[in-house]
């Protein structure tokens, strides 16, 4: 499949079952995230896969279009380094 029917193709699932992801499936998609290219390729993100019941339902209250987290067997957190503070660093 090229790229472009792979995103022309691409489905956003909004609905789960309760079957569980095994660590290997989880580790396939985290390898996938960081293996993905980045601005300058610097890499500055960490994954974080969320399995916790109670912090998925957190989550799904962060924002109106979260709520599909809380019915989640998985979710991952991309966190980044805040970029006025890289602005900050570089200029001071």
């Amino acid at each position: 499949m090229n790229v472009y029917d792979a995103i022309r193709s691409k489905r956003a699932i909004r609905e789960f079952t309760d079957q569980p992801i095994s660590d290997e499936v989880v580790t396939t998609i985290l390898n996938a995230g960081r293996l993905a290219q980045s601005s300058k390729n610097l890499q500055e993100r960490v994954f974080v896969a969320i399995r916790d019941r109670a912090t998925l339902t957190a989550l799904s209250q962060c924002g109106p279009w979260m709520g599909h987290l809380a019915g989640a067997a998985l979710g991952i957190a991309i966190l980044t380094p805040d970029p006025s503070i890289k602005f900050q660093l570089l200029f001071d």
